[in-house]
């Protein structure tokens, strides 16, 4: 099935961060080359509706498409051929097979956004009228949802930083099913080269933990800044009947329903207009 089994019962040797980043740097071109061909030709010759446009313009199908006929088929991307690294498991000393290495993708390419789905999924059934949860187990909740949602991308950050530092596991979802990268031929990097890696890789975590504190910051200066407003008018500003739980980091009050929906067709305040992203809204307590 390809180079992968050809080096399957050789000695695995850890590829570097450089191979690795060089390798899906030439993958990810020609994903974009694809997809521009692609989008051109479907738009030309076809009416495509709003939601496969959206999906057209998303790098995630051809992604798909482009692991299907490479890993998934048992051999080599074009960015493994040109730094002759290999998808290997270095614990077990063997290639990974055809489940994991589907699995490896599907969590690379989907799982940030099939998690994020899920959280949002969850808050607007926590936040339905018709629930049987308590107003303590609803505001629970919402702070653990509110605080899952805005930590993910954050946590994917962290993880590319300790790519950075050790060269390891280049993506959480490869973490998780343990896939990693083996260079099996052609020139071997100097591992004096990592240094420059190690210290991106501490820049990125020092990134992480300011991101942190400017999300904790924003909630505490949005709190604040509706401490005034709330006794005024504590209905959500969009449909003027159900009672504002949730705020945007300028400061305006709606309920989780009406703004959640709101951000999802534009990332903006419905009342001043100021960038808004779903994961920056903060669910009020004690209103």
């Amino acid at each position: 099935m390809g180079i992968m089994k050809e080096w399957s019962r050789r000695k695995l040797k850890c590829a570097s961060q450089a191979e690795i980043l060089r390798s899906h740097q030439r993958d990810d071109n020609f994903v974009k080359y694809l997809k521009k061909k692609m989008y051109e030709k479907i738009l030309q010759n076809y009416e495509v509706n709003r939601t496969l446009l959206y999906y057209i313009r998303s790098d995630i199908p051809f992604k798909l498409v482009y692991f299907t006929f490479t890993s998934g088929l048992g051999n080599q991307t074009l960015g493994e051929e040109y730094t002759g690294i290999v998808q290997t498991n270095l614990e077990k000393h063997k290639v990974p097979t055809l489940m994991v290495r589907i699995f490896g993708a599907i969590l690379e390419y989907l799982g940030e956004e099939i998690l994020l789905t899920l959280v949002e999924q969850c808050q607007a059934h926590v936040n339905h009228s018709h629930n049987n949860l308590t107003s303590t187990a609803i505001t629970f909740l919402n702070l653990f949802l509110s605080k899952l949602h805005i930590m993910t991308p954050i946590i994917i950050l962290f993880h590319k930083g300790i790519f950075y530092i050790n060269g390891r596991y280049y993506s959480l979802g490869r973490r998780i099913t343990r896939l990693d990268y083996s260079k099996v031929y052609g020139y071997q990097s100097v591992n004096a080269i990592s240094w420059g890696f190690r210290l991106l890789g501490i820049a990125t975590l020092i990134q992480c933990l300011l991101r942190i504190w400017q999300t904790n910051m924003i909630q505490d200066n949005t709190i604040a800044s509706i401490s005034n407003e709330k006794s005024n008018n504590q209905n959500c500003r969009l449909c003027f009947e159900a009672t504002a739980t949730t705020a945007t980091i300028c400061g305006h009050l709606f309920c989780w329903k009406c703004l959640s929906e709101w951000l999802r067709v534009k990332p903006q305040c419905p009342f001043c207009r100021d960038y808004v992203s779903l994961s920056r809204i903060v669910h009020m307590t004690n209103l």
